[in-house]
């Protein structure tokens, strides 16, 4: 039975600017300086893109113990929707220090320290931001009522620490846990967003979407692939695997998809008011470091690619949509190569998925998996609501050590 209530609608978005303005966009290679690992708090000039760049975590300075300070992954926003606010993620990693794993809050504006977030979501990436208030979060919670396990959907107020329960599913808490799947985000209208609960032995998993506005879950369905159902940008369609859903329909798919889900996939907006998935694609073509799929039409175009004289797709590959303010314009880390000497080796870059504008902002000095920390270490960048500034993590060259550095644009600069 369809759940009614959600006001869904495809809205054409405003246009961006151009963040890419002062920034490079040529297709020469810029080998990565071999620079040592800067202090926190100190800013610099990347030296090959001239974009400011800032430490703003030191794991080991503030903690005395070796581990990881990190964005949460890069299709969760890691600032708030006025930017106000930001989360990031702490843990020992692969290190084996002890360090607790704890969501921390910081300032989103000077990056100081504020708080240790008093919350337990599911997973650590299951952590959805407002696009529209602030003071407003949301995660699945596994908690415990009157002695019992409870598996419950929490809208959290980070100004007073209050946690109010939008639904209860105790039959995931007696069998399994509630969560977001492979989270994409939610409706950049705030009514809508996935949920998945996996069952006890070899049950599997169930999916549907929750109803913000209502309060109320649609029908569960089986989920075979692990991915959970994704609400897009638009409230209207979502994804399930490769399964593109209608919700105005029902759960049934209409189409499907060509391009890989899991090929470090998540969901945007595209200027005509359609959805999208921007992904990396390395086994299906076209290939690409960002790939847009319409969800609506079907239509694939590359915007880093061989097909635009890119080479082959650079490995470690992470993509991240969450410019709320800003639509169409998403960032991209690549690990590829761990010297940093060719075009998007070891590099972040933004791109414009609607107009093709790409430029390359900074280097990430980052091993990834190949570092002591392995996915730790993953640059996996996130873009803020405004487009203009970019966060990601780095071992810097193979340290124990996993910290947060970020990257503000010129446009940024000019307003500070």
């Amino acid at each position: 039975m369809l759940v009614t209530g959600l006001m869904l609608s495809q809205v054409a978005w405003a246009a961006s600017p151009n963040l890419c303005q002062g920034v490079s966009t040529d297709l020469n290679d810029h080998p990565m300086p071999l620079n040592p690992r800067p202090q926190k708090g100190q800013p610099f000039q990347d030296p090959r893109f001239h974009t400011r760049v800032v430490r703003i975590t030191d794991v080991q300075m503030e903690t005395g113990k070796t581990g990881v300070r990190k964005p949460m992954y890069p299709t969760v926003a890691a600032w708030n929707a006025d930017e106000s606010l930001m989360i990031l993620y702490q843990t020992a990693g692969l290190s084996g220090s002890g360090l607790p794993s704890q969501h921390l809050l910081y300032d989103g504006k000077t990056y100081r320290f504020r708080q240790v977030l008093e919350i337990s979501p599911s997973d650590l990436e299951h952590i959805y931001w407002d696009a529209k208030d602030p003071d407003v979060l949301y995660y699945p919670s596994i908690a415990h009522v009157g002695g019992q396990a409870a598996s419950q959907l929490i809208r959290y107020t980070v100004s007073t620490g209050i946690k109010e329960v939008l639904a209860d599913f105790p039959e995931c808490a007696r069998e399994g846990k509630l969560g977001f799947g492979h989270p994409k985000y939610m409706a950049w209208n705030g009514t809508a967003l996935g949920l998945r609960c996996t069952l006890g032995g070899d049950r599997g998993a169930r999916t549907t979407w929750f109803n913000l506005t209502t309060r109320k879950a649609g029908d569960w369905v089986e989920d075979r692939n692990g991915g959970g159902l994704q609400v897009a940008p638009s409230g209207k369609l979502a994804v399930r695997g490769s399964d593109i859903i209608d919700l105005t329909r029902g759960m049934a798919p209409v189409r499907r998809m060509k391009g890989k889900w899991d090929e470090h996939a998540t969901l945007a907006p595209l200027a005509n008011g359609n959805d999208a998935q921007v992904s990396s694609q390395f086994d299906v073509k076209p290939f690409g470091n960002i790939v847009v799929e319409n969800l609506n039409t079907g239509e694939v175009k590359v915007v880093i690619g061989p097909d635009k004289g890119h080479g082959y797709p650079r490995t470690g590959s992470h993509v991240s949509t969450v410019a709320w303010r800003a639509p169409g314009w998403v960032a991209v880390s690549m690990v590829g190569k761990l010297q940093g000497e060719k075009l998007f080796d070891q590099e972040i870059a933004l791109a414009n998925i609607d107009t093709g504008v790409v430029c390359r902002v900074a280097h990430h000095h980052s091993s990834g998996r190949a570092g002591p920390q392995k996915y730790w270490a993953e640059p996996q960048v996130v873009i803020s609501p405004s487009g203009d500034r970019m966060l990601f993590s780095s071992d810097w060259h193979g340290s124990p050590n996993v910290d947060t550095y970020v990257i503000e644009l010129p446009s940024r600069q000019k307003d500070r």
